[in-house]
């Protein structure tokens, strides 16, 4: 994954106290974003000092409620991975009874070429809303 600010695979949200929170433009899972930490070498959780960790789960606790609150999913998870992309993220995903993978992690079994084929992409106008809502209600509900 390239920088997330440079990335066109996703837009930005808000900056966090310790990391930046971006919106997915494969919108299959409403609302599917990336938390990302600021500190670009930063490769894990055992990696960060006690004053990183508790602002990075603040972050994370902040960013999951805004997107649930603006959202309505009905659950959520929460992915932190690092074995393709080393760098410290996490994929913060709403889940819907509806969703195309429900009751299951979202790459299982998942056939390669059909989750790069079949993206679901939004009209701009579209990614707009979403990204108001969810700032809306992290300006409403700050850490």
């Amino acid at each position: 994954m390239d920088h997330p600010r440079t990335n066109a695979d996703v837009m930005f949200i808000a900056q966090l106290s310790i990391s930046t929170l971006f919106l997915f433009r494969d919108q299959r899972f409403r609302g599917y974003s990336i938390l990302s930490f600021d500190a670009w070498d930063a490769t894990s959780l055992d990696a960060l000092n006690s004053g990183e960790y508790h602002a990075f789960m603040d972050d994370l606790r902040s960013a999951s409620g805004a997107l649930r609150a603006a959202l309505q999913p009905d659950h959520m998870n929460y992915e932190l991975l690092g074995n393709s992309n080393p760098h410290l993220h996490w994929h913060i995903v709403p889940r819907y009874r509806d969703d195309p993978r429900w009751g299951r992690p979202i790459w299982e079994d998942w056939p390669r070429n059909e989750f790069t084929l079949n993206r679901h992409v939004l009209p701009d106008g579209d990614y707009l809303k979403l990204v108001s809502a969810i700032r809306d209600h992290l300006s409403a509900n700050p850490t």
